[in-house]
């Protein structure tokens, strides 16, 4: 069973986690009209057939975007012009020149379910594979937004220069140092992009000129282009990398034994904390310090509490407000297992905490408040 419920737990993350796209199976909805280009008007027959034969989809400009699917003897998905590729997702995908002589350039067109929201911030990604019978692969595609659809007398780039002349300036690219070299399976582009809140349609591929492209040579004996399969472009709202109220349990935070300073490697994943709550100014975070069993009950609770303060103190250093914070100490009143096995204790030696819209927790004290009154 996949448990996606919000009641209240304990859980533990390794930063890479909480921060990635996919984390506690949150998954959002795709925005993006046919998205995998699985709903068509007719099956393929020819090249350059992409806006003709696929439902909300268009060619921004005079190039010739191609549409593959496996019910085509010519544009099927395992043998083709290109060479051939498995669908990611269903039984088609769309292929488009990002890189060919003389600034030619093929585009796709789509269109957004609903106009995005002023400043909320949306996850942007394509599959895309890189075609056999291409010599060239780049390193850079993007992503052109506008609030009606983009369409240009012009089989060369779309350059910021027409972006401008268009009054478009919602553009994001996105890169890979590496480059876009898989020809065996798929590789995922994927941002982050900040809305106006007009944006309704968008323009995927590459926008620079060929002068301005980087790109590598995969193999000098082939066509000196760079040709890709596109498949399943998602445009979603960015998740929040957790659920409100909820108990998170800091996994790489570790102190000295009877220590309570925060060690050099954990400032690091502390300061991501720090940067997620000043871009989230609504939220604020209590923090909660354990121990195991071992010691005096009076020091355990101290010695919590010191270090739930430890991690406290650091926020309001780097620049949170102190009114967002509160901590608290329990000891070894709270433990999550046994205290029987070194497992045990480990896992209740811990420094917890909850981010919130609350003000503050109603067991967790706060910055300026008498800690000995709790």
């Amino acid at each position: 069973m996949n448990d996606c419920s919000t009641s209240r737990r304990t859980r533990y993350f390794t930063w890479a986690a909480f921060f990635s796209f996919g984390f506690q199976c949150l998954i959002a909805q795709n925005l993006v009209r046919n998205p995998s280009f699985e709903d068509f008007v007719q099956c393929p027959d020819n090249y350059g057939t992409f806006q003709d034969d696929v439902l909300f989809w268009t060619c921004p400009t005079n190039g010739s975007t191609d549409y593959f699917n496996s019910c085509s003897k010519q544009m099927g998905v395992l043998r083709n012009f290109a060479g051939g590729q498995k669908a990611f997702d269903g039984k088609g995908y769309s292929g488009f020149y990002a890189f060919g002589p003389k600034d030619y350039r093929e585009y796709i067109g789509g269109e957004i379910k609903e106009e995005l929201q002023k400043g909320k911030k949306y996850l942007v990604s394509a599959m895309i594979s890189l075609s056999e019978k291409s010599a060239y692969a780049v390193n850079e595609l993007g992503f052109l937004f506008g609030s009606t659809p983009l369409f240009l007398e012009t089989t060369r780039n779309i350059t910021h220069r027409i972006m401008v002349q268009e009054g478009i300036s919602n553009y994001q690219g996105v890169s890979n140092f590496k480059y876009f070299t898989d020809k065996a399976g798929w590789m995922e582009v994927k941002g982050e992009y900040v809305a106006n809140g007009t944006e309704r349609y968008f323009t995927f591929g590459n926008f620079r000129e060929n002068r301005r492209t980087r790109m590598v040579t995969t193999d000098e004996s082939l066509k000196k282009a760079a040709y890709y399969f596109v498949d399943m472009i998602s445009i979603s709202e960015a998740n929040q990398p957790f659920s409100l109220d909820e108990i998170y349990v800091f996994e790489g935070l570790n102190f000295d034994v009877d220590g309570f300073q925060i060690k050099e490697e954990s400032r690091g994943e502390l300061q991501d904390l720090v940067d997620y709550l000043k871009e989230n100014p609504s939220l604020n975070i209590a923090i909660y310090g354990h121990t195991d069993n071992d010691g005096n009950e009076d020091y355990n609770v101290d010695l919590s509490g010191k270090r739930a303060k430890s991690v406290g103190l650091f926020l309001v250093e780097n620049g949170l407000s102190p009114f967002r914070i509160a901590w608290k100490g329990y000891g070894d009143t709270k433990p999550l297992m046994a205290n029987k096995t070194e497992t045990g204790r480990k896992k209740n030696r811990r420094v917890e905490f909850i981010i919130s819209k609350k003000k503050r927790e109603f067991y967790a004290s706060g910055l300026f408040e008498d800690e000995d009154n709790n």
